[in-house]
């Protein structure tokens, strides 16, 4: 149901939908490193990653106290070869991740072999 935060009332379908606009809304992508993990095993292989957090109230920010993982989603470790960094983020939200996955040649940008040399794959 359509709601005024506002007024604090119900809105009618007539009312939603006047001056309905897309609007892009403020979302950040932030890195939190992770001092420690339990077990050593696990805690070896994650301790110095970053766990990454998207979130469109990044007002809020501030006043988290912890992250959260689904125990039943995939979780992947991606290495940022520029800064060194490692980022654990979901294995499905990995395309959301700047530069985690390289973007796809356009069909005009194939790069010409010279002459004797095999043409370069597309990525």
């Amino acid at each position: 149901m359509p709601f005024s935060t506002a007024c604090s009332t119900s809105l009618s379908n007539f009312e939603a939908g006047l001056n309905y606009k897309d609007v892009d809304d403020p979302a950040v992508m932030v890195s939190f490193p992770i001092k420690s993990a339990g077990g050593a095993a696990a805690g070896a292989a994650i301790e110095g990653s970053c766990l990454v957090a998207w979130t469109t109230t990044p007002w809020t920010l501030p006043s988290n106290l912890a992250l959260c993982l689904h125990p039943e989603l995939t979780y992947v470790q991606v290495k940022d070869p520029a800064k060194g960094s490692v980022y654990i983020v979901a294995e499905a939200r990995l395309a959301a991740l700047p530069g985690a996955v390289p973007k796809a040649k356009k069909s005009g940008e194939k790069k010409k072999a010279k002459e004797g040399e095999a043409a370069a794959p597309a990525a």
